[in-house]
């Protein structure tokens, strides 16, 4: 690859910013599990058994939440551009979409409603970009990417 080629290749990865991975919250659910049912455990022993049936419904209502959050922790946009092409690979949910585009005919705008995401659009196809971006880099952003499209055009 010579140096042309590097100057005209380019790409951003975007990730959600996340505390735990999903091993994590694997991890953190067992122990408050434990902790819960060792105090349950406790109060049953004293004949307080009422304390059960709630340590239960909050070990439930706790492994749904932390489902849907390990669901997402893993979401992710990458935006490559080189060598005639603009690759856009989506992760949502442990769904991946991936888009192969002619970086000629594609054509950017900003979105202007509440999300403030950025809109490419090529033949009639539509995709947001930016979900994991703070609002204040995506003019930035942007204007990175116009500029890179130009320089492969």
């Amino acid at each position: 690859m010579n140096q042309q080629d590097d100057k005209a290749y380019r790409q951003w990865i975007f990730k959600k910013n996340c505390s735990f991975t999903p091993k994590q919250v694997g991890l953190f659910y067992l122990a408050q599990s434990v902790f819960s049912l060792f105090v349950a455990g406790f109060f049953l022993l004293q004949g307080v058994w009422i304390v059960l049936p709630f340590t239960f419904l909050e070990l439930t209502i706790l492994a749904i939440a932390l489902l849907i959050y390990s669901k997402h922790a893993t979401d992710y946009e990458i935006i490559a551009i080189g060598r005639g092409i603009l690759k856009i690979e989506l992760c949502n949910a442990g769904k991946v979409e991936q888009l192969i585009w002619n970086p000629t005919w594609v054509q950017l705008q900003k979105i202007l409603n509440d999300r403030k995401l950025i809109a490419l659009s090529y033949q009639g196809q539509e995709r947001e970009i930016g979900r994991f971006l703070h609002v204040t880099a995506r003019d930035q952003f942007l204007q990175d990417l116009r500029s890179q499209l130009r320089l492969v055009t």
